[in-house]
C-alpha cells in the first residue's frame, strides 16, 4: 500500500483514507486505538467489539464441519468433568 496522507483539523481531527478504512472495514462509530512508539511513529489498531471472537477459530476447523447441539456438547463437557474428576450425579429431569 502506498503511503497516505491526511490533514489534521483545528479540531484535531484527521480523515483516514478510504483505502485504509476500507482495508480494515472501519465503520461509523467503530473504534480505534492509538499507539505513540519509538522515533515518533503512531501505530493505530482497530478495536473489536465485544463478542466478536465468536468464529475465529473457524480457519482451523475440517472443511464440511457439523457444528456440535447442545445435547452433544453438554454431554462432552460431563464426560471431561467426569474424566477429570470422577463419576458425577446424573441432572434429574
Amino acid at each position: 500500500m502506498p503511503t497516505l496522507q491526511s490533514k489534521v483539523t483545528s479540531k484535531g481531527q484527521i480523515t483516514l483514507p478510504k483505502q485504509i478504512r476500507s482495508k480494515l472495514a472501519i465503520r461509523t462509530g467503530d473504534r480505534l486505538e492509538f499507539s505513540l512508539e519509538t522515533s515518533n511513529r503512531i501505530s493505530v489498531r482497530k478495536m473489536r467489539a465485544p463478542g466478536s471472537s465468536a468464529g475465529c477459530g473457524k480457519p482451523f476447523l475440517p472443511s464440511g464441519h457439523k457444528p456440535a447441539s447442545v445435547e452433544e456438547m453438554d454431554n462432552g463437557i460431563r464426560k471431561a468433568v467426569s474424566a477429570k474428576y470422577g463419576r458425577l450425579k446424573t441432572p434429574r429431569k
